[in-house]
């Protein structure tokens, strides 16, 4: 009887052993707007009726996971830098893993922490993280822009526009379901389609938005990138694992001849750095409205700090 029992268990643990099979893993994502292949000459609209189109789709993503059988995880170690106009598809081969089925992906838009403001001069060219052209990097204390939409709005698209979104407190992982799809008898593919009209949702593009940094308009095109723009081939939206925070804060005028506002919070620590992160100033903000004046023309950051919340902006000085 010990013997049958034991033939049985054997016979159990080889069903379960090779039923699962080892497949390779590939993401795609299907750039798209106004329910067609994403190109320069695509005009989408969004949900304030603006009309636009995009000379430059660019934006990092990073910790990507596959969730498969019984909640596993699969860990995709690498940063990738996409390119959304550079072809209607992106392919992404992850690797391979032994296993039954997934029932999920998750990732985030943008550098996580601990790669953000490391020196992009230590990567080969061939890194994502290596110095590109036009940039991605705001500077080692800012980190990397996490994404850089430009292009022209308006019913004539005449207006240009720039949302350069960044910082560590709008890194978020998004989770979305999704099964994925077989290709032959060894190839899962994970299909993702990402909707580019919802990245300028709530977003004035026909106005003529300029916002780089953590806050403002910047910051509403990473929210939209992490709960609207993604789904996966099945029509499964994502799922943002928390609402971004951020410290809002707004400078006037901008471009500016020589002085500027800055709207803040009371009791605010404000720094300005150039483009060298050369401080400029530094003060405690003991009104809502500080005036700044800077004599020398050039391109500034502005670092807005309160408790555990940092906040940046551009400010030109003309």
């Amino acid at each position: 009887m010990r013997k049958i029992i034991l033939i049985f268990f054997a016979f159990i643990f080889s069903v379960a052993l090779f039923s699962q099979s080892t497949k390779e893993l590939v993401l795609t994502i299907d750039h798209t707007m106004a329910s067609a292949p994403l190109t320069s000459s695509s005009i989408g609209v969004n949900n304030l009726g603006n009309q636009f189109n995009f000379s430059r789709l660019e934006y990092y993503m990073g910790d990507i996971q596959v969730i498969y059988d019984n909640d596993s995880i699969f860990n995709y170690p690498e940063v990738v830098l996409i390119d959304a106009l550079d072809a209607a598809t992106t392919n992404l081969y992850l690797g391979s893993q032994s296993l039954d089925s997934v029932t999920a992906v998750r990732f985030a838009i943008g550098v996580g922490t601990s790669l953000n403001h490391l020196d992009p001069s230590i990567y080969s060219s061939q890194s994502p993280l290596a110095p590109k052209s036009p940039s991605m990097h705001w500077g080692w204390s800012a980190g990397y822009r996490f994404i850089a939409a430009e292009g022209m709005g308006s019913s004539s698209l005449n207006q240009g526009f720039e949302l350069h979104g960044l910082g560590d407190v709008n890194y978020a992982m998004q989770t979305i379901s999704t099964s994925g799809v077989a290709v032959g008898t060894d190839t899962l593919e994970i299909k993702l389609v990402a909707n580019y009209d919802a990245l300028t949702q709530g977003i004035a593009v026909g106005q003529g938005v300029i916002s780089h940094g953590e806050s403002g308009s910047a910051r509403q095109s990473l929210v939209n990138m992490n709960n609207h723009v993604f789904s996966s081939s099945e029509g499964n939206a994502a799922l943002s694992d928390k609402e971004l925070e951020h410290l809002d804060f707004v400078i006037y005028p901008n471009p500016a001849n020589g002085s500027f506002w800055l709207t803040v919070p009371l009791g605010s620590q404000i720094e300005v750095i150039n483009v060298l992160g050369q401080k400029i100033e530094h003060r405690t903000a003991e009104q809502t409205k500080e005036r700044f004046v800077i004599n020398k023309t050039g391109v500034y950051i502005v670092i807005l700090r309160q408790g555990k919340s940092v906040s940046t902006e551009r400010v030109i000085i003309r």
